[in-house]
């Protein structure tokens, strides 16, 4: 992305079709939260809408907001907040509880994912937190626990897909590694070396990696959650329901397992494959996935590079940094955090130009869209 001096890469995205969709621009300075929420909706001669909210947000989806409006963005901040975009401006509602730094927050922790499922919303997070409301009516706490097993932290919910009236939930234990007294007396590191500083974290490293991390799926179906069959040594970062009502998720190390609820999940990537994936679609037939340096065609099973390739002159000059995909009718829409919007309908790519103003912090306006 061009024409701007403000280093912000994409947040969050998503398409509704493969004419609209909207992307949420932001840095991580933890003092200072703020994003812009681009939108883009093809059917207008003068397609383009911004709307900025001073938080961090972490997911964005489209929501029915009522039959003449049809659907709008609605995004989701680490803290909880929830914002409905609507004729540029943003009607906001806080889910009780959530967050870090909110003047409400209970200590559960940020949250993560957002999941429109029908006229249901919900939103889960750390501390196992998940979230739902009917329409805009008020969130209802469904789960949150902070407490933890001996030896690791508290367990958090990550990634999340609905399966029309249920959800399917990924969650992640880490190893856990009590403050020392060096750690919480600042005094204590005056007469610290460099070199006794060192030996601490390994010492600590070391103690940390004799417990494994646990990685967890969910079924959660009416108030209740089961937990689902898994290969102990995986690593998951996307979830993904295909159009056959098929699972999968993605993850690191080529990771990629297919299951359902009732059987569990198997490997069915290739072990020679060494790219973390976290993004997935059907297009034309085939499984694409977005992996940590590029675009890859599922062959059954093993991973193959997308041709003709990204054709931005940037990209060329720079490493893909793909976030998201999703296909519409046979085209592909991908979202790379550094460098914008484009879509590919088998044969070329075609890159959306975002008005440079767009990409300011201080944005100062484009005509109305109409």
């Amino acid at each position: 992305m061009n024409g701007s001096d403000w280093k912000a890469t994409i947040q969050a995205a998503v398409a509704f079709d493969v004419d609209r969709f909207a992307i949420c621009l932001g840095e991580l300075e933890y003092d200072d939260p703020f994003t812009a929420i681009i939108s883009y909706d093809g059917r207008f001669s003068q397609p383009w809408s911004r709307t900025d909210v001073q938080r961090e947000i972490v997911d964005i989806s489209y929501m029915e907001a009522d039959p003449t409006e049809g659907h709008v963005p609605v995004a989701l901040s680490n803290e909880g907040d929830v914002y409905v975009l609507k004729d540029e401006h943003a009607e906001r509602s806080k889910i009780p509880g959530a967050g870090i730094l909110s003047e409400d927050a209970e200590g559960f922790g940020a949250v993560h994912t957002l999941i429109v499922d029908g006229h249901s919303q919900y939103v889960v997070g750390d501390s196992r937190q998940l979230y739902r409301r009917e329409g805009f009516g008020t969130w209802q706490r469904l789960s949150a626990n902070k407490s933890r097993e001996d030896g690791y932290e508290a367990e958090h919910f990550g990634k999340a897909i609905s399966l029309d009236g249920s959800l399917i939930v990924e969650s992640v234990q880490r190893p856990y590694s009590a403050p020392s007294a060096a750690q919480l007396d600042p005094k204590s590191w005056e007469n610290v070396s460099p070199e006794q500083f060192l030996k601490m974290m390994k010492e600590q490293r070391s103690e940390r990696v004799t417990r494994p991390r646990i990685q967890r799926v969910y079924h959660y179906l009416d108030g209740g959650f089961s937990r689902l069959s898994l290969p102990e040594d995986c690593v998951i970062r996307g979830l993904y329901r295909d159009p056959e009502q098929r699972i999968w998720l993605l993850g690191v190390g080529g990771l990629i397992l297919q299951g359902t609820i009732e059987g569990g999940f198997k490997k069915v990537g290739f072990l020679g494959d060494t790219e973390t994936l976290f993004s997935a679609a059907w297009c034309r037939s085939e499984l694409f996935a977005a992996t940590d340096d590029g675009l890859r065609r599922f062959y059954g099973h093993k991973l193959g590079i997308v041709k003709p390739k990204l054709n931005s002159a940037a990209i060329n000059r720079n490493i893909p940094a793909p976030m998201k995909i999703q296909s519409f009718d046979n085209t592909l829409i991908y979202f790379d955090r550094k460098h914008g919007v484009c879509r590919w309908d088998g044969q070329s790519w075609d890159w959306y130009e975002i008005p440079p103003s767009l990409l300011q912090r201080e944005f100062k306006g484009l005509p109305a869209r109409q």
